[in-house]
């Protein structure tokens, strides 16, 4: 798998008001973990960062004075709308050493349709264990393959070598096409037969007197 490259910077301030700053001036506050090794406070550029966010990229090489080394992005934190990264955690890795990533599921096509059907994506992302420099991109699943009454599941998912689900069944939905089923409601003779309560203070019907 390929990686992307980030410049990073030591950050001494921390706090939301450093943050703010930093936000200001085009960059964004990044934890720095893993390996057994102090965690680190840096800062990044947050246009950079987000580029590399939207091609996909799971394994980012670091680039500081010369330096480099290469991490997986293990959270990425949003402001309240959703539109704009405020934070993020990398973690450092071992290529040796398989990690756990959720990898995108995209879904291409239409699905072929019938009266009341309905496809259902149960999943947006596929939990799996893999070398780090092996991370897929993205799981693709055709819709118009999955004809009424189908399901893919995740273990028809073709995955590459050495990249396994963790933490799925192989049985998992990750996506169904379905006819919809309405609740029926039968109608019943209750009301017809149930008694009306009596009225305090009415006046009573003249048959009832005596």
């Amino acid at each position: 798998m390929e990686s992307a490259k980030l410049e990073v910077s030591d950050r001494s301030e921390r706090g939301s008001a450093a943050a703010r700053r930093m936000r200001k001036a085009g960059e964004f506050p990044v934890n720095l973990y893993g390996l057994g090794r102090e965690p680190r406070a840096m800062s990044a550029s947050a246009q950079v960062f987000e580029r590399i966010v939207e091609k996909g990229f799971h394994i980012v090489e670091l680039q500081q004075e010369n330096k480099q080394q290469v991490v997986l992005i293990q959270d990425i934190q949003y402001d309240a709308l959703g539109s704009q990264i405020i934070h993020a955690d990398l973690m450092r890795i071992d290529r040796e050493k398989k990690v756990h990533v959720h990898v995108p599921v995209r879904y291409i096509g239409m699905a072929p349709e019938m009266t009341d059907s309905v496809v259902d994506k149960m999943l947006d992302t596929i939990n799996v264990e893999v070398l780090p420099m092996h991370i897929p991109q993205e799981f693709t699943i055709n819709l118009s393959k999955v004809e009424v009454g189908d399901a893919v599941r995740v273990n028809d998912i073709e995955m590459p070598e050495g990249c396994a689900p963790f933490d799925h069944g192989d049985d998992d939905i990750i996506v169904i096409n379905h006819i919809k089923v309405e609740a029926v409601v039968e109608d019943t003779d209750e009301e017809s037969d149930s008694v009306e309560p009596e009225v305090i203070g009415a006046k009573p019907d003249d048959g009832d007197e005596g």
